[in-house]
């Protein structure tokens, strides 16, 4: 396989989770793409790193709880925007919205969670107008 860039990925958005957590359950809900996305962080679960020294001084290691994490996020304005929209309208609400993402490989990645802290991004003479945030992950992450 042939070594590819993200350029072409396609981010979009659904209110509320999917029945299930699985390739259907995703797959069976109505998305709407985010435009003008600049940067959608690292995704994918990471295990907390469980530990216990014992009196012979060795450090023993688990894995322990998985955590989606926090997924940062910058998006541009330029206008109507569903699928920016579902994001602002969810953000700092403990109402759920779900993520499919979409490579330009065709590798499909789903997560739901909680959209966070949406804020205009910095005025300067070098920024395009825009917002940033973080996206809470509260599923698994599951690759099609």
């Amino acid at each position: 396989m042939a070594l590819i860039t993200y350029i072409g990925a396609v981010i979009a958005a659904s209110a509320g989770a999917p029945a299930t957590v699985d390739a259907a359950g995703f797959a069976a809900k109505t998305y709407s793409v985010v435009g003008k996305i600049t940067e959608w962080g690292e995704v994918g679960d990471q295990s907390e790193d469980v530990t216990e020294t014992t009196l012979a001084g060795r450090t023993f290691h688990a894995n322990g709880a998985l955590d989606g994490g926090s997924v940062p996020f910058t998006i541009l304005i330029d206008g109507p925007d569903a699928g920016q929209a579902i994001l602002r309208t969810n953000n700092n609400t403990n109402d759920e919205v779900s993520v499919r993402i979409t490579d330009p490989d065709g590798q499909i990645v789903y997560y739901h969670g909680k959209v966070a802290s949406l804020r205009d991004r910095a005025r300067n003479a070098s920024t395009m107008k825009g917002m940033t945030g973080e996206f809470r992950v509260n599923s698994a992450t599951v690759r099609v």
